[in-house]
């Protein structure tokens, strides 16, 4: 914001006015402001200028021959590509009527000659900025919606409209649950199934994976082929980060159970699944180059929940006594705010031991009910 605020001064004004004498005025003292200035002595004159070369803001005249400022104003804002430029009238007309219809016309604001110079030039600076503001703000959005939103809920991006750019560019420590979820068997499937019905299997099966990690306002990292990785922590801080990977873990087992029955009564191919959560400290933010870059997280919680859900067998969820006693401590602060929770318990599996770590690794299944899971 602060940049757009710097460049102001190299807008570009167009001033409309039938008198030679005022443009001269106008332009004159907003040159020495540096603005880049353009004038018209008429309307239809203006509305070329305005389509050839779209200004930042017009100053316009109302009484003019042929097409009036009003005229002006109004098929200025029935243009797509100039409808949001905005418009300060300079009159001499001065009856109430004469400011209600052109702010009516989608004019910004409404000064009467003989003007101020000073007030003029406070009120375009300010109109500018203002302009600034908008644009920043819609291209803060959309970049937001095209960065983020095939892999957030709704609910999240709207909040990350909210913060600042920098809270969610930079790259920074931060604690977070990564949870890996992956499709057991679909190699097996892959030969005895045609390219069509794999890609339908996986699809399927990762429509149920989304809706349950979006429903605890989880990211969807990446996908990965019969599977995906999902972050619960970043780009939101969320104090409860561990309990809701497990809700979500859990939730998400027990709807892909009933995935596979419901593909079991239409005669379609259907696999278990196998999930892997660990909390921890990583990097989150956005890595790459300037042509293709992606929101991630690095990190040791990263390569433990790859190991854990490649060792988790089909309907299993594999986790660390780290992210069991954080989601235990994440639950209690919550309190009745936590919400129902799907039963579950931890059960103690013993050390594993994983490539690149060099002690053994203590492991808890998250087990749920016959109830839950059959």
């Amino acid at each position: 914001m602060q940049d757009a605020v710097f460049l102001l001064h190299d807008s570009k004004i167009l001033i409309v006015d039938d008198t030679p004498e005022n443009v001269q005025l106008l332009a004159g003292m907003l040159k020495n402001r540096g603005f880049k200035i353009r004038t018209a002595l008429s309307g239809k004159l203006a509305l070329q200028a305005a389509q050839n070369d779209p200004p930042d803001l017009i100053l316009l005249d109302i009484s003019m021959p042929e097409m009036d400022g009003f005229e002006l104003c109004q098929r200025l804002k029935q243009d797509f590509k100039l409808k949001e430029i905005p418009i300060i009238f300079i009159s001499a007309l001065s009856e109430t009527e004469d400011k209600v219809k052109a702010f009516s016309l989608g004019g910004v604001d409404y000064m009467t000659k003989p003007f101020h110079l000073a007030e003029v030039e406070a009120r375009v600076e300010t109109h500018l900025m203002l302009k600034a503001a908008r644009e920043y703000l819609k291209e803060k959005n959309q970049f937001l919606e095209y960065t983020f939103s095939r892999y957030v809920s709704p609910q999240v991006l709207e909040q990350l409209k909210k913060k600042p750019v920098s809270e969610y560019l930079k790259m920074e420590r931060r604690m977070v649950t990564i949870l890996f979820a992956d499709l057991r068997g679909s190699s097996s499937l892959a030969l005895r199934l045609t390219p069509e019905e794999i890609q339908e299997t996986i699809a399927s099966a990762l429509e149920v994976m989304i809706e349950c990690i979006e429903a605890a306002d989880g990211m969807i990292d990446k996908f990965l082929g019969d599977g995906l990785m999902a972050i619960f922590g970043a780009p939101i801080k969320q104090e409860d980060h561990a309990w809701r990977a497990v809700q979500a873990a859990v939730a998400l087992q027990c709807s892909h159970q009933g995935w596979m029955k419901k593909r079991k009564t239409e005669a379609k191919p259907a696999t278990q699944l196998g999930i892997g959560l660990a909390a921890g400290e990583v990097i989150v933010g956005n890595i790459g180059t300037l042509r293709r870059m992606e929101y991630t997280a690095l990190g040791q919680a990263v390569n433990l929940a790859a190991y854990l859900v490649a060792s988790a067998e089909g309907g299993e969820i594999l986790t660390t006594p780290f992210t069991r006693d954080h989601a235990q401590l994440q639950q209690m602060a919550a309190g009745k705010e936590g919400g129902p929770t799907l039963p579950f318990s931890y059960v103690p599996k013993g050390k594993l031991c994983f490539k690149n770590i060099q002690e053994p690794v203590e492991v808890i299944a998250i087990s749920m009910t016959a109830k839950e899971t059959g």
